[in-house]
C-alpha cells in the first residue's frame, strides 16, 4: 500500500478522474426482469417468475464507460448499436449516466446486442440473448478510426480501452490502426480480449484476460504440458500471454484467487488477494477493473498501484446485484475498510476534499464537520468524535495549523506538529477525513465543504459557533456535545508541569 502522505489514494483518485478515456468495443444493453417464484409451471418443469421490476444498464464495452463516468472520469464511448427500441433505451441510459456517446454508430443491418436476465431475488433463472456478430463495414470502420484520431489530438492525460466481446466491432484492421494511433501519441492502451488470436492486440500497454482465457492461450501455446503447482501454471500463462500478444504487461484476473500482474512496467511479479468479501453477482466486475486500470495508467500512477486499486474496485462491485458501477466515494470507503487504510487515505487538502464530499453526497451520504487544535488527544476528544460520527455518515475533522494554534494558544503551543496531529486523528476509526486549515477560524473551510451537520463541544453556544448561520442557511443543523469534566489539553499540560 502507498504510505506516502503526499501521494495518498485520495490524490490518486482525483488524478484518475482527470484522465480522458476512449472506450472502443462491443456495446451491450443489459436488461433485467426481477420477481418472485411461487410455483412450478404446469406446462414444463420450470419456475414461474411473477414480474415485479424491470430495468436496463449498460453492458460490454459500455459498462466500462459507465464505470468511468460513475467514478467521476471523462469518457467517450465508441461502438455500434442498432436502430431499434433497444438502441433508444441504450442512448437514454448513456445520457442519464453522462457517457459521451457521440462516437456510437447506429446500424440498419444489426440489432442492438441485448442480454435479458430473469432474476428471482439474487438468483438468475434464465438469460436470453439477442445479437449479431456481423463485422463492421468499411464506412463504419472509417468513422470509428476518425473518432480515435480526434481523441488522440486532445490535450491532457488520456487512455484507450479496447473492450472486445467478439460481436464484430473489434476488427483486426480497426484494432491495428487504433492501437497504432495511440502508440504514436504515447497514449496507453488497455485491452480486455476475447479472441484467442492475441496478435490482434499487438502494441497494447496492458492486456487483461481472465483465468479461463489465460488457460486457453496457454493450451494453444503448450498443449498437454503438466504444471506441478498452480503458481507454475500461473507463470506459464503470463509468459504465454505476453509472448503471443506483444503487450508490455499482463494482468490476469483469477476470480477468488485475486489478481496477478507481470510485465515491463512492474518491478517483478505482483499479486493481490481477492477483495470480494461478499459475492452477489460477478457480472461486470471485469469491466470495473478495466475502467480503473485505464484511469490509473492514464494518470501515470503506476501499473502495480493501478492494479491494486482496480482489484479493490472489482471486489466491491461483486457485492452488487447485476452489472454494476462504482462511485469514487464508494471506492474510498472500500479502500479504507479493506486495506485498513488510516493516515494517507484520510488526510486531504480542502479542494480535493470538497470534490470527494460532493460525490459522496450524490450517493446519499450526510457529512458531519467538527474542528479543533487536538494538540493532545484525550478522552474528551474521543467522546466528542464518536458522538459526532453518530450524526451522519462521513465525519470530517478540521485541524488548526501550527501557525493558527500559536495565535490561539500562545507561545509553547502546539505541543505536536500539525502533521503529527493529523496522523493521530486519521488513525481514529470514527474519523473519515482530516484536513488542516491555516485561518484563525474554519469559516472559509465550512463554506467550501458545505457540511450537513456542524458539531462543537459544550463550551460553545449555537449562536457563537463559527459557520453556524451558514450551515443552517443551506438546510444543515448544529449539534453541541457536552464536555467531559476535567478533560482538556490545558489541564493535562498543567498536570505534567506539576
Amino acid at each position: 500500500m502507498n504510505t506516502n502522505i503526499e501521494a495518498s489514494v485520495g490524490d490518486d483518485v482525483l488524478r484518475m478522474q482527470g484522465t480522458q478515456v476512449l472506450v472502443l468495443g462491443d456495446l451491450i444493453l443489459d436488461t433485467y426482469v426481477s420477481g418472485k417464484v411461487g410455483r412450478i409451471s404446469p406446462e414444463a418443469p420450470v419456475p414461474v417468475v411473477v414480474e415485479q421490476k424491470q430495468w436496463a444498464v449498460l453492458g460490454g464495452a459500455a459498462n466500462v464507460a459507465a464505470n468511468i463516468a460513475a467514478f467521476g472520469g471523462k469518457v467517450l464511448l465508441a461502438g455500434r448499436i442498432g436502430k431499434d427500441n433497444d438502441a433508444d433505451r441504450f442512448m437514454g441510459v448513456c445520457k442519464e449516466l453522462h457517457v459521451d456517446a457521440s462516437a456510437v454508430i447506429q446500424s440498419s443491418s444489426c440489432p442492438t446486442t441485448r442480454k435479458l436476465r430473469v432474476m428471482a431475488g439474487y438468483q438468475q433463472v434464465v438469460r436470453i440473448d439477442s445479437e449479431s456478430t456481423e463485422l463492421l463495414n468499411a464506412n463504419d470502420e472509417a468513422f470509428l478510426e476518425k473518432k480515435v484520431q480526434e481523441f488522440m489530438a486532445l490535450k491532457g492525460p488520456k487512455a484507450l480501452v479496447i473492450s472486445d466481446y467478439g460481436k464484430g466491432v473489434c476488427t483486426t484492421s480497426l484494432l491495428k490502426n487504433a492501437i497504432g494511433l495511440a502508440n504514436s501519441h504515447k497514449v496507453p492502451v488497455i485491452t480486455d480480449p476475447k479472441s484467442l488470436d492475441m496478435k490482434r492486440y499487438s502494441g497494447t500497454t496492458l492486456i487483461k484476460p481472465n483465468l479461463s482465457e489465460g488457460r486457453e492461450i496457454l493450451h494453444l501455446s503448450a498443449p498437454g504440458t503438466h504444471y506441478p503447482t498452480f503458481d507454475d501454471e500461473l507463470e506459464a500463462m503470463c509468459s504465454a500471454v505476453l509472448v503471443h500478444s506483444g503487450s508490455r504487461n499482463v494482468v490476469l484476473s483469477l476470480s477468488e484467487k485475486g489478481v496477478t500482474v507481470r510485465g515491463k512496467d512492474v518491478d517483478g511479479p505482483a499479486h493481490f488477494e481477492s477483495m470480494a468479501l461478499q459475492v452477489a453477482d460477478v457480472s461486470g466486475a471485469g469491466d470495473t477493473m478495466v475502467a480503473i486500470l485505464a484511469m490509473g495508467i492514464g494518470a501515470s500512477i503506476g501499473t502495480s498501484r493501478s492494479v491494486q486499486l482496480a482489484n479493490i474496485a472489482a471486489g466491491v462491485v461483486c457485492a452488487k446485484l447485476g452489472t454494476a458501477t462504482l462511485s469514487a466515494s464508494e471506492f474510498l470507503d472500500a479502500f479504507k475498510q479493506k486495506t485498513e487504510g488510516t493516515q494517507p487515505e484520510k488526510i486531504l487538502g480542502r479542494d480535493d476534499l470538497a470534490r470527494i464530499l460532493s460525490q459522496s453526497r450524490h450517493s446519499g451520504n450526510k457529512v458531519v464537520f467538527t474542528n479543533g487544535c487536538f494538540d493532545l488527544l484525550h478522552a474528551g476528544h474521543i467522546e466528542t468524535l464518536q458522538k459526532s460520527k453518530s450524526f451522519g455518515d462521513i465525519l470530517v475533522v478540521a485541524i488548526n495549523s501550527d501557525t493558527s494554534v500559536k495565535k490561539l494558544k500562545g507561545t509553547g503551543r502546539p505541543l505536536q506538529s500539525e502533521g503529527d496531529r493529523a496522523r493521530i486523528m486519521a488513525a481514529m476509526a470514527c474519523v473519515d477525513y482530516v484536513t488542516i486549515f491555516e485561518e484563525e477560524t474554519p469559516r472559509d473551510l465550512i463554506l467550501k465543504l458545505k457540511p450537513d451537520v456542524l458539531v462543537k463541544g459544550g463550551d460553545y453556544k449555537p449562536e457563537t459557533i463559527v459557520g453556524a448561520k451558514d450551515v443552517v442557511s443551506w438546510g444543515g443543523r448544529i449539534e453541541v456535545i457536552p464536555l467531559v469534566p476535567g478533560r482538556s489539553t490545558t489541564s493535562l499540560v498543567d498536570r505534567s508541569k506539576r
